[in-house]
């Protein structure tokens, strides 16, 4: 497509026309995150374990990484009741050689505000009462992942795709 000639005389000039100023402006301002974009909200998912160092820590990870990959976009995050660090050396090993690093991310106890912004809550352990039971999926008889964690990923990975179908579902 021929480039109009007021185009033409401002790029020999060294100036930019007044049209590529604005179309250079609006992507520089998109790219960087200066412009408002209407996003769709995403919905959130809250994994909750115990120690909130392992189930729901490799269940975040593991719901992350499937979602990405069938273009869901949902986002996960994970607490524990108390914290304890239940990652014994085998299971690090495990985790590290199934690509889920346990630590990218601070470990956090549950608070109320986690629970409000989630959408769905996976609960590998029984909760508080004060958590809306509404909201809740019961997870509590996934094997543990330090003993049985080949059993506890495979149950994991067939829930995970099964909540996955359900947020692909809704669109």
């Amino acid at each position: 497509m021929p480039v109009p000639k007021s185009e033409l005389e401002a790029t020999s000039t060294g100036h930019l026309s007044r049209r590529q100023f604005v179309a250079g402006s609006s992507a520089i301002a998109i790219l960087s995150g200066c412009a408002t974009v209407p996003v769709k909200p995403r919905e959130t998912v809250l994994f909750i374990c115990e120690f909130g160092t392992a189930k729901s820590v490799i269940a975040r990870e593991l719901f992350r990484r499937r979602a990405a990959s069938r273009g869901i976009d949902v986002a996960a995050f994970s607490r524990g009741l108390v914290i304890e660090d239940h990652i014994t050396p085998e299971l690090r090993q495990r985790l590290t050689a199934d690509g889920i690093n346990p630590n990218a991310e601070p470990f956090q106890v549950l608070q109320p505000q986690d629970w409000q912004q989630a959408k769905v809550i996976v609960a590998f352990n029984p909760l508080p009462a004060t958590v809306p039971k509404a909201k809740v999926r019961d997870w509590t008889d996934v094997p543990s992942v330090v003993s049985r964690y080949p059993a506890a990923r495979a149950d994991m990975d067939r829930r995970i795709e099964a909540l996955l179908d359900e947020f692909a579902a809704r669109g």
